[in-house]
């Protein structure tokens, strides 16, 4: 609200400002991210028919552990500095839909 005040639009610009600041931000994964990415590609079939619905742990670049709930799983022992943590079977949304619907008012007779 400093930068923008208390305008109409005001968050609407803050919004603008911030997704601009991310996009140009380059991300480079470590070493760990990228064996925690490949591990889930090659093991994410083998989850699908052996544990549907489990949560599973990958973690150093291997399938650490499956799990019956979130909680087990989040509770995972290890000092990993980057681990994935997933429901199998469970797809995210293909599209997301950022913004509000804007209200249209009827238009008035002219």
């Amino acid at each position: 609200m400093e930068k923008y005040g208390y305008s109409k639009g005001a968050v609407s610009k803050a919004l603008d400002a911030a997704l601009r600041l991310w996009l140009r931000y380059d991300y480079h994964l470590s070493d760990e991210e990228e064996a925690n990415n490949t591990a889930f590609e090659s093991t994410l079939g083998e989850l699908e028919s052996k544990h549907p619905g489990m949560y599973a742990v990958i973690a150093e670049g291997k399938l650490v552990a499956v799990h019956s709930s979130l909680r087990e799983a989040l509770l995972t022992k290890g000092g990993h500095s980057h681990r994935l943590i997933f429901k199998v079977g469970e797809k995210t949304p293909s599209k997301v839909r950022l913004g509000w619907r804007a209200k249209v008012k009827p238009a008035g007779h002219t």
